[in-house]
């Protein structure tokens, strides 16, 4: 399953991400108000870090995508909950800067002030991801948005592909 921007909100408020409700009396992260105070209209680079997360396990190149939110703010309850994500390979998708270099909290580079720079996560499984960008609105290389000048890669598509190929195997 995958949630992308409101549908990332949704796995967020159902229960389904971070980790299941039965596993806690309170919600253990939320997605809430941009840093910036505004709506959030722009092309951000992903990195993928997690192979816990069968959408981003095994890609190394970063992704180029759009952003278009007011709420995409992740914040975890408490440090402990963002150290159970880091340890548990939940952390599928970082924001970062154009090489792939951590964004390091740096707006615009990070649209929304997550912590931890956090673009998307997955349950301990890896079979749930939760992201706020847009992979989807960048799988042809015409949809980047300096395509018509020659730029192109860094793609959504390998996140799709990643997700046919594990549902193949079911």
């Amino acid at each position: 399953m995958i949630g992308i921007c409101n549908g990332f909100q949704a796995l967020v408020k159902a229960g389904l991400l971070p980790f299941p409700f039965a596993e806690q009396e309170t919600s253990a992260a939320t997605l809430t108000f941009n840093a910036s105070g505004r709506f959030e209209c722009r092309w951000v680079t992903l990195t993928p870090v997690s192979n816990t997360c069968l959408w981003t396990r095994g890609l190394s190149d970063p992704i180029y995508c759009p952003v278009a939110h007011g709420e995409g703010n992740f914040v975890p309850r408490d440090d402990a909950v963002l150290a159970r994500l880091a340890t548990a390979g939940q952390i599928a998708l970082r924001y970062a800067q154009p090489d792939g270099k951590p964004a390091q909290g740096a707006y615009p580079l990070n649209p929304n002030g997550s912590r931890a720079d956090i673009a998307g996560i997955c349950n301990a499984e890896g079979n749930v991801l939760g992201l706020m960008p847009h992979p989807e609105d960048h799988i042809q290389p015409y949809q980047h948005p300096r395509w018509s000048r020659g730029e192109s890669g860094q793609m959504g598509l390998a996140l799709f592909m990643n997700g046919v190929h594990y549902a193949s195997q079911l």
